[in-house]
C-alpha cells in the first residue's frame, strides 16, 4: 500500500511539473501576443518592445553573452502603415479590416473615392466589350479582376503579372482572395494601391471604392538578433534557434499576434534554455540559443548572422531550428531529415521507445525557416514544425488563448533525449 502512494506521489509530482512548464510556456506566448508587443514587427517598434522583454529573460535565466550584450544589430528596408485606413464599397458596405480585407504590405498610400471596373468573364472573353474601355478611364479607376469562369486564357495566364505588377495601368487594384486573408510583409513600396478582399466580402456589382491607406517605407529599419549560450566541457555548440518577429500592425489598432507563429518557438526555446541553465555539471557541447529578428521579411536575420557569426560556423555539432510548434496531434515534421537522414533515425528511436509523439515525419530542404541560412552555409541542422488541425496563419486569429499547446512538452522532452545523443 505505501509503495502504490509512493507511486502515486511520484506520477501527481510529474503531472505537476508538466502543468507548470505549460502554464510558463503560456504566459511567455501571452506576452509577446498581447497588443503592447504591437504583432511584434516595424511599427510602433514592436520587435524592440519584444526584443527588450526576451533579454530580459536571458539575463534571468543567466545565460552567458558573446560580448558585451545579447544583441547583434542589424537593419533592412520595410514598408509599413503607422495610420488609419478604411475601405467602403458603393459607398454604403463598410468593411473590416484583417477581416474583409488587408491591405498588401508592398502597397503605397492612397486617399479618396474612386471607380470600379470589375473584369470578369463576361467581359474579358468579348474582346469587343472590352476595346470600349479606354486607357483614361483604367488610369482612374481601380480594376478588379476575377477569373472565375472565365474562357480567355491569355488573361488567366498574365493573371499574377496584371495584379502585381499592375499591367494595365490602373489607378489601383482589388485583388479577390478565395480562401483566408493572409498577411505578408514587403521590404519594398510599390509605385500604385492594392487591397486584397474576401470573396465573402464582395457585393454582387461593385461601382466604386472609398479608400485610405497611409503607408510609410523605411529604408533601413534598424533591428537585433539575440544571442546567448551556456559553456561546455568541449567547445564545440548544439544550438537551439527560433524567430520572434513577428507582422507587425495594417493601420492602427489592427495587429498579429503570432502565437504559433512564433511565440510558440520562442517559449520552447526559453525553455531549453532555463533547463540546461539548471544543471549543475556542464553539459558535453557548449549550448547556443537564437532569436531572430526579420525571419518574415525573408530569413534576414538567420542571414545576417551566418554573414557575421559570434563564433565560427564550423564549430556547430548541429542545429535545430523550432518554428510554428503550437500543436502537434498529429506529431511532427523535420525538414533536412532527409539530408541527416541518421541523426533523423535518432528522433525516430528515441520517439518510438519513450512514445512522445504520434509521429516523427520526414520531409527534405527547404528555404522556409531559419535553418536554411545555415544549411546553405554547410551546417547541419532541422527545422522542427507540428502537425495538427490548428491552422491559423499569418493573420489576426493565431492568438495566445487559441494556439492549444497539444505536444508542447513531449517534444521539449524528445529534444532533451536528443541533446544527450551527441
Amino acid at each position: 500500500m505505501k509503495r502504490f502512494i509512493f507511486y502515486l506521489f511520484i506520477l501527481s509530482l510529474s503531472l505537476s511539473l508538466k502543468a507548470q512548464d505549460l502554464k510558463s510556456a503560456r504566459k511567455i506566448i501571452s506576452v509577446l501576443c498581447s497588443p503592447e508587443f504591437h504583432g511584434r514587427g516595424y511599427v510602433a517598434h514592436g520587435d524592440s518592445i519584444a526584443a527588450m522583454y526576451l533579454m530580459k529573460q536571458f539575463k534571468k535565466i543567466k545565460l552567458k553573452s558573446f560580448g558585451d550584450s545579447y544583441v547583434q544589430d542589424f537593419s533592412f528596408p520595410v514598408n509599413t502603415f503607422p495610420g488609419k485606413m478604411s475601405v467602403v464599397l458603393n459607398g454604403k458596405d463598410t468593411l473590416i479590416p484583417a477581416y474583409d480585407y488587408l491591405i498588401p504590405a508592398s502597397s503605397s498610400s492612397v486617399s479618396g473615392t474612386f471607380p470600379v471596373i470589375e473584369m470578369n468573364a463576361d467581359l474579358l472573353d468579348h474582346p469587343e466589350k472590352l476595346n470600349k474601355i479606354t486607357n483614361d478611364s483604367i488610369a482612374r479607376s481601380f480594376i478588379i479582376v476575377d477569373t472565375l469562369g472565365m474562357k480567355n486564357k491569355g488573361f488567366k495566364d498574365a493573371y499574377n503579372d496584371i495584379i502585381h505588377y499592375n499591367l494595365l495601368g490602373a489607378k489601383g487594384v482589388i485583388q479577390i482572395e478565395y480562401k483566408n486573408l493572409m498577411y505578408v510583409p514587403a521590404t519594398f513600396e510599390q509605385a500604385f494601391p492594392m487591397v486584397k478582399i474576401s470573396r465573402q466580402a464582395l457585393p454582387d456589382s461593385m461601382y466604386s471604392i472609398s479608400i485610405q491607406v497611409e503607408n510609410k517605407f523605411i529604408p533601413e529599419y534598424h533591428t537585433r538578433n539575440l544571442i546567448g549560450y551556456i559553456p561546455g566541457q568541449i567547445d564545440s555548440f548544439l544550438v537551439f534557434t527560433a524567430h520572434y518577429d513577428h507582422l507587425g500592425e495594417m493601420g492602427k489598432g489592427i495587429y498579429f499576434p503570432g502565437a504559433n507563429d512564433n511565440g510558440s518557438g520562442v517559449a520552447m526555446v526559453l525553455a531549453l534554455s532555463k533547463h540546461f541553465a539548471k544543471i549543475k555539471e556542464k553539459p558535453k557541447y557548449s549550448i547556443a540559443f537564437m532569436l531572430f529578428s526579420g525571419e518574415e521579411m525573408g530569413l534576414l536575420g538567420s542571414s545576417y548572422y551566418v554573414e557575421h557569426p559570434l563564433f565560427s560556423l564550423n564549430r556547430i555539432k548541429f542545429l535545430v531550428n523550432l518554428d510554428v510548434i503550437g500543436s502537434g496531434e498529429k506529431g511532427i515534421k523535420v525538414v533536412n531529415g532527409t539530408v541527416y537522414k541518421a541523426q533523423f533515425d535518432t528522433l525516430v528511436s528515441i520517439n518510438q521507445k519513450k512514445a512522445y509523439l504520434p509521429s516523427v515525419n520526414i520531409r527534405g530542404p527547404a528555404a522556409n525557416s531559419d535553418h536554411y541560412p545555415f544549411y546553405e552555409k554547410g551546417v547541419p541542422s532541422f527545422f522542427i514544425y507540428t502537425l495538427g488541425n490548428y491552422s491559423e496563419y499569418h493573420n489576426i486569429f493565431d492568438k495566445a488563448d487559441a494556439v492549444p499547446l497539444t505536444e508542447f512538452e513531449d517534444l521539449f522532452r524528445l529534444l532533451l533525449d536528443f541533446v544527450q545523443t551527441f
